[in-house]
């Protein structure tokens, strides 16, 4: 009986790496999220924008992580002479066009010049493990300094994040941001790492003991952070950027009673907007006229 407990034991702990490949938890791995494919399918809902942005020029901009890694972005210009600009930061597996195409031609028919950053370990940027919001938040402050030296004037910065991107721009809220920035869109973000984690593993009805202590201590080790201390919500407390949270109430990926804790605990002027109907970052597709009414109603308090 001891030879068989040991042995499962031994062949959790060997199969956690190849688990956290098909899980929330591949960041305790090497496995990068897709490049872009030519032959990706086409949403339907993004189908009706495809003329438009064909007709688009998109500049490619980069900087360098904190860490050393070449990052990639794509920037949508305005026609206008404006001030105005919107970060906008994708989820998890995602890339730039594909997660932001159905949004695009709404922030830009609202007078914004668009950038766009492909994630570390996502498209076209470098980097070996995903950030899960917490590395990229660094990343997200210097596209926000990118975007004030590309522009070399006071700017009026708006933060848009879907699903992990959410936790992106929502942890980058707890650091000491430039006073360009005026407000935070948050699509679907999680509490935290390990609470995401967790989660997860209930639903695929794995115990979270039995991964995640050795998994975080695994990503402290190769990552240099560990799940604990990657918490969206202990940012939301110091944050001072105006924060609109957007939810669909039928989402199961990231649950829903994650967003009433984050809007609970954020300590910045803030707006809550539930979708109903709405699976995970579905809610713009759910109900795009509530959604686009919603947010140019918050934005027209800090951005003008």
């Amino acid at each position: 009986m001891k030879k068989k407990t040991l042995a499962t034991a031994a062949i959790l702990t060997g199969a956690m790496v190849g688990f956290a490949s098909v899980t929330a938890i591949d960041l305790a791995c090497k496995k990068r999220a897709p490049k872009k494919k030519k032959d990706d399918s086409v949403d339907p809902h993004i189908e009706k924008n495809l003329p438009w942005l064909k007709q688009q020029h998109f500049e490619d901009l980069e900087i360098t992580s904190h860490d050393g890694l070449k990052l990639k972005a794509k920037l949508l210009k305005s026609d206008l002479d404006t001030d105005k600009v919107l970060i906008a930061v994708h989820g998890y597996r995602s890339y730039n066009l594909k997660e932001y195409a159905y949004y695009i031609k709404f922030y830009h028919d609202l007078g914004f010049h668009i950038l766009m950053p492909d994630n570390r370990a996502h498209g076209e940027s470098e980097g070996t493990y995903i950030g899960f919001g917490w590395l990229d938040r660094l990343d997200c402050i210097q596209w926000i300094h990118k975007m004030k030296e590309y522009f070399d004037k006071d700017l009026q910065i708006v933060l848009h994040g879907i699903s992990m991107g959410s936790a992106t721009v929502l942890m980058a809220s707890g650091e000491e941001l430039p006073s360009d920035v005026k407000c935070i869109i948050s699509d679907c973000g999680f509490t935290s790492v390990l609470d995401e984690f967790e989660h997860e593993l209930k639903q695929a009805h794995i115990p979270p003991a039995l991964i995640l202590p050795t998994a975080t201590l695994l990503s402290k080790k190769r990552v240099g952070y560990s799940f604990k201390e990657a918490s969206t919500i202990n940012q939301v407390k110091k944050s001072k950027t105006p924060t609109l949270f957007i939810h669909g109430d039928q989402d199961d990926f990231v649950p829903t009673y994650m967003v009433y804790d984050l809007y609970n605990a954020c300590a910045a002027d803030k707006d809550l907007l539930i979708v109903e109907g709405a699976k995970h970052a579905q809610s713009y597709l759910v109900n795009q006229e509530l959604c686009e009414k919603t947010i140019i109603e918050f934005m027209s308090q800090y951005v003008h």
